[in-house]
């Protein structure tokens, strides 16, 4: 039964258990009312929304289509309390066009690239750019914690530990979608030695071989720790027994288009087939 309307004048506080669960409930009746028309045909299905918290990300086939969602659901946003973030709002293209995406008569920004939950997702060479910016913070965390790994008193066995569950899990963040070649694999393993060799206290100058380096520390191999972590996602995406979009569209074939001529680009499946 519903109850009879009772005004709230009162908001929750920050922290509070129970705000998450009313913004879930409060985005999931704006999508309701929304109704978004416009997506991506896949299967026969329309694939327009991807939404995590308070991450929505949503997909249309051309500019109009995506300003028209846009204007549509942050007029309802605003009727329910909510704000869209126009700073934070922004949208990406993978075809020519010349149109300009506005929400209320405020230009939306058109960027090449955007992090969304916390992985930076590009139109081309995606991987390459990622594992990138994965390095860069694995040394990030790696200089946060230069107090132990440059510490020559400090057993190996400690930096061993502090390297498989600070160092390693945040340079291969994301790397269950990564489609890994032989150059990207390469670029990680060279960034893992020069860890090791600082741990060590060694320089390239000393000349000591990467076995005689990976003896000493015994550190998890980030090739073999990738590949693990995407047989695992691969194996939860095969026992998914519903009709959820993640194993639709890795399965997903698109029957509109063609793969060029020429050597073709590395795909997520590949991995997988080949090993």
């Amino acid at each position: 039964m519903e109850s009879e309307l009772f005004p709230i004048k009162r908001g929750v506080r920050q922290g509070d258990p129970i705000s998450p669960k009313l913004f879930t409930a409060a985005i999931e009746m704006i999508f309701r009312k929304a109704e978004l028309k416009h997506g991506l045909n896949v299967d026969g299905e329309t694939l327009n929304k991807l939404r995590f918290a308070d991450n929505v990300a949503l997909v249309t086939e051309d500019t109009k289509s995506m300003e028209e969602q846009l204007n549509n659901l942050n007029k309802i946003s605003l009727e329910s309390g909510l704000k869209m973030h126009k700073g934070k709002t922004k949208y990406m293209i993978n075809f020519e066009s010349h149109e300009n995406i506005q929400i209320n008569k405020e230009k939306i920004e058109e960027v090449p690239n955007y992090k969304y939950l916390g992985q930076t997702t590009y139109l081309k060479e995606t991987t390459k750019k990622e594992v990138t910016c994965r390095i860069r913070a694995g040394w990030n965390c790696f200089g946060k914690n230069r107090e132990i790994f440059l510490d020559d008193k400090m057993p190996i066995s400690l930096k061993r530990q502090v390297y498989d569950q600070c160092i390693l899990p945040t340079m291969t963040y994301g790397c269950q979608t990564w489609s890994m070649t032989k150059a990207v694999g390469q670029k990680l393993r060279v960034a893992q030695r020069a860890m090791e060799r600082k741990m060590l206290g060694l320089k390239l100058t000393d000349k000591i071989s990467c076995k005689e380096i990976r003896n000493k520390t015994q550190v998890s191999d980030i090739a073999q720790y990738i590949a693990k972590q995407k047989w695992k996602w691969a194996g939860h995406v095969a026992r998914i027994q519903d009709n959820r979009w993640t194993l639709r569209v890795t399965e997903w074939q698109p029957r509109n288009g063609k793969r060029s001529r020429g050597r073709q680009a590395r795909r997520w499946r590949d991995d997988n087939r080949d090993l």
